[in-house]
């Protein structure tokens, strides 16, 4: 993993970053989960494949999470991780609207002291945008690279 921006020291979480391998994707949302706070909102951007589930394994390790556990998820639509902090994980991709997240009640995770990880957050975007959050886009330039910017909002 090697960092794209000039002068980031090691220690830095936000900037752009370059990873060759699933491993290195983890390695990285470690670092970045190691940062988070309880009530911290991480937002996971990047097309189906890109690496967002191995990333959020990445922030489980970091807080006391077995990341092995970690799964994406899917039909549920989330899951809730007991660690050494609570990690909450949403996966938005089959909703359609934000009443319908609503009607599920996915929305009020954003009220409790969990860490919240959300993947495809644009369908609830509304939401998500007007919440103090960490964006997490995961680009896939080519076999086996990624280019993750992590960014801070609010």
């Amino acid at each position: 993993m090697r960092s794209v921006a000039r002068h980031l020291r090691l220690v830095e979480v936000f900037g752009e970053f370059e990873t060759s391998s699933a491993d290195e994707t983890r390695k990285l949302g470690a670092r970045l989960g190691a940062s988070l706070n309880p009530g911290a909102v991480v937002l996971l951007v990047g097309e189906l494949g890109a690496g967002k589930t191995i990333f959020a394994k990445g922030i489980a390790s970091a807080l006391g999470i077995n990341a092995d556990a970690v799964t994406s998820p899917g039909f549920e639509l989330m899951n809730v991780y007991d660690g050494e902090k609570c990690m909450i994980h949403l996966d938005l991709y089959r909703v359609e609207a934000l009443a319908q997240a609503e009607q599920a009640g996915l929305l009020d995770v954003f009220d409790g002291g969990a860490i919240v990880v959300v993947e495809w957050p644009e369908k609830i975007a509304g939401v998500c945008e007007t919440l103090p959050h960490t964006k997490v886009v995961i680009d896939v330039p080519g076999p086996g690279s990624r280019l993750i910017r992590i960014i801070e909002h609010g």
